[in-house]
């Protein structure tokens, strides 16, 4: 519920005069077993009315992990799985999202449709067409079809998929789908009110947060990041506006949280911040960069409340970090930490990815190293690192690679918690690499991936990785060339494919690329009209 995509949708939704949008949540192991019990079909929050009774059932999906989730709904909504098999009387299913907007082919065939890309300019126009196309279309067929102008629709049923092999040959549209489905993009992040915690609950999360989103995208360009991509180019919303949103939320809760996905480089963040401090509230940032980082803003996060620094130097040594373009030295990471340490923050998150192209052993010393490093320079207090493996993702330069042995993470992953085992104020927590084998697949598969979901759901992931065709390890552990056609390869995100090899080959060789010179260059096609 602390999703502010989720909730901005939601608030657009019942700001049209002829919709009224209810949430509905995938229950607690509890309550599903309640339902299982009874027979109760699942229903909505606001009015108890079950699912299948509504005009239009819509997901937002923001991380793969979710998949199985939601075929659990489905199942307890008693809605059949596959959108073939479901009667023309029956809801429209349809889903958003980041994760859908990257790759929604795994989950295609339980969906009639998917909204691509960012939704604010997309909810009223496809309502009002659906409005329209709902009285006149006498088949399920026919609905889509009226669908199709929408730009960002995406209609599985309407792409056929051919192999040659295992591999993906073609795919085709046909009913006059376009060949290519383009992501919506807000070109102006002002005409739509600012996403936002207009919904407060304990029951997340970030309690008693009021959350609101400051600028979206990143320039940076850190190769492995999707959100750095998918949400190009950077925008920044007016400083006055969030001024106004910040004392909203000041009516609300003493605690302001500034979300986005480079808020530390947003212009008006000093004198945003300085808004909260002067109504004495508290202030937290979703991320913050090392290298913008100075006395002066590090005084003004202390004065707000700040307790924990939540910093992301992803690999431990300037060799790796530059093949992933983090750009950020050694000497950049240290001084800021001293920094961090003066202003009187003791705590400490550290992000960190292993399985990194590239990656050798030694480099798994230099996190052990530089973690050390950094304790010095804290002098005291807690350092929690969070190691994750690499995931490929697709619209990145890293979409071509492919996800390292489980058993090789393993050993990485024991050589940092050795390393660092006798180190008091210092805490580890890693992701299991067989999770993050399972989110590869769900990242970069394409349609024959829902076949195995169906399985995992009813037997277990075991089960179903055991009789996958083809096996899980042609999706997640090999190498891709440039002219292997990708399963998301028919959404246009704006970003050039030649421009995502171009960065992955510069990667291989530990070259940087500056950040986004936003508006006025082209090298990679999202500024440029179309």
């Amino acid at each position: 519920m602390s999703n502010l995509g989720f909730q901005a949708i939601y608030y657009l939704l019942n700001s049209l005069d002829y919709v009224v949008c209810e949430r509905a949540f995938l229950s607690d192991d509890k309550d599903i077993t309640e339902f299982e019990r009874t027979s109760t079909p699942l229903f909505s929050l606001e009015s108890q009315r079950p699912l299948a009774e509504f005009d239009i059932i819509a997901f937002s999906i923001s991380f793969e992990e979710d998949y199985l989730n939601i075929l659990k709904i489905f199942d307890l909504a008693k809605i059949p799985f596959l959108s073939s098999e479901r009667k023309s009387a029956q809801p429209l299913i349809m889903a958003g999202g980041v994760a859908v907007s990257l790759n929604p082919e795994p989950i295609s065939d339980f969906f009639d449709l998917f909204a691509i890309g960012e939704g604010e300019g997309f909810v009223s126009e496809f309502l009002d067409v659906f409005q329209s196309a709902q009285c006149n279309a006498k088949t399920k067929e026919h609905l889509l079809e009226a669908l199709i102008p929408v730009e960002g629709v995406y209609i599985p049923s309407f792409y056929k998929v051919t192999y040659k092999e295992i591999f993906i040959e073609k795919v085709q549209a046909v009913k006059g789908a376009p060949e290519k489905v383009k992501s919506r993009k807000v070109k102006n992040l002002n005409a739509f009110s600012t996403p936002a915690s207009n919904i407060l609950t304990n029951e997340t999360n970030f309690r008693n947060t009021y959350l609101m989103e400051v600028e979206r995208g990143c320039g940076r360009g850190c190769r492995f990041c999707a959100a750095g991509f998918i949400y190009l180019p950077p925008r920044e919303r007016g400083l006055a506006g969030l001024k106004k949103e910040v004392m909203k939320g000041m009516e609300k809760t003493g605690k302001v949280g500034l979300v986005g996905a480079a808020v530390s480089e947003y212009s008006g963040l000093i004198s945003l911040c300085k808004t909260v401090i002067e109504n004495e509230g508290e202030l937290t940032l979703s991320s913050i960069r090392l290298d913008v980082l100075n006395q002066e803003n590090l005084q003004i996060l202390r004065s707000s409340g700040y307790k924990t620094m939540t910093i992301a130097p992803e690999a431990g040594s300037e060799r790796l970090r530059d093949v992933i373009n983090k750009k950020i030295s050694e000497q950049n990471i240290l001084e800021s930490i001293t920094l961090i340490s003066k202003a009187g923050i003791q705590k400490l998150k550290l992000y960190f990815i292993i399985g990194l192209p590239t990656e050798t052993i030694e480099d798994m010393a230099a996190v052990v190293d530089l973690v050390l490093k950094i304790q010095t320079a804290m002098q005291g207090g807690l350092i929690t690192l969070s190691i994750n493996p690499f995931i490929p993702k697709p619209v990145t330069p890293f979409q071509w690679c492919g996800y390292e042995d489980i058993k090789s993470l393993r050993n990485k992953m024991d050589i940092i918690k050795k390393g660092l085992q006798n180190e008091n104020g210092i805490n580890c927590s890693f992701l299991s690499p067989r999770e993050g084998y399972i989110q590869t697949l769900l990242s970069v598969g394409d349609r024959r991936i829902g076949n195995i979901l169906v399985d995992a759901h009813k037997k277990g992931w075991r089960e179903a990785l055991k009789k996958s065709e083809p096996t899980p390890d042609f999706y997640t552990s090999r190498e891709r060339g440039f002219s292997e056609m990708l399963p998301w390869d028919f959404i246009d995100t704006g970003i050039e494919k030649e421009y995502l090899w171009k960065e992955y080959q510069r990667a291989l060789k530990g070259q940087t690329t500056p950040s986004c010179d936003t508006g006025r260059c082209i090298r990679c096609g999202v500024c440029i009209e179309r």
